[in-house]
């Protein structure tokens, strides 16, 4: 019988085997090519996407949150010939669909739109979205600093890791808080992120 390297498993033939040369190649052939296809697929790029929203999301009158929408895919890579989420071409898009399970990193940015004093806007946010859902709730970033004298925007970001299967989905969520009042809220250009970590 073989011995086995001790690194990569690959077998060779010791004094005591019978000789039978073809038989020796071939075992030692396939496990090479076993080993390559590991570390070519190690090689491959991570699953990933970024895509950004270009067009300005307001939450008017007594709106406390509307779900962000997508324009652009700055770059949403392919592993075996499939994308890390599912492409889109609809500039409403709100949910995107990931093609992979695993574990994922999620990172969403966002340029807020300062509001004056009298807007009586106490808060601006943003919550990372599975399923439409804010899951988990503690994927949710916000500032009081809504009214910067001489600054015209300000940013929110928001990240979380989040298991997730084929075909769930990912979103950004926009939050006003409001002590009084119906003033708007507009959010302006941003981004999302999705990393793949691992595999499940």
């Amino acid at each position: 019988m073989p011995a086995l390297t001790p690194n990569q498993a690959l077998p060779y033939s010791i004094p005591a085997d019978p000789a039978d040369v073809p038989t020796a190649m071939q075992s030692l052939a396939e496990r090479i090519d076993i080993v390559l296809d590991d570390l070519e697929q190690q090689a491959l790029p991570r699953h990933m996407a970024q895509f950004l929203g270009t067009v300005n999301n307001t939450l008017a009158g007594t709106s406390a949150s509307g779900t962000m929408t997508w324009q652009l895919t700055d770059f949403n890579t392919s592993r075996d010939g499939v994308s890390a989420v599912v492409p889109f071409t609809d500039p409403a898009t709100t949910a995107l669909t990931v093609n992979r399970g695993g574990f994922w990193f999620i990172y969403g940015t966002v340029q807020a739109n300062t509001v004056p004093t009298s807007a009586n806007i106490d808060e601006l946010g943003v919550e990372i979205l599975r399923n439409g859902l804010a899951t988990p709730t503690l994927c949710r970033h916000g500032s009081h600093d809504t009214t910067i004298a001489g600054v015209s925007t300000f940013l929110i970001d928001a990240s979380t890791g989040l298991f997730l299967t084929a075909g769930d989905t990912v979103g950004l969520r926009a939050l006003v808080r409001r002590s009084s009042g119906a003033s708007s809220a507009t959010f302006g250009r941003r981004s999302i992120t999705l990393l793949r970590m691992t595999t499940i």
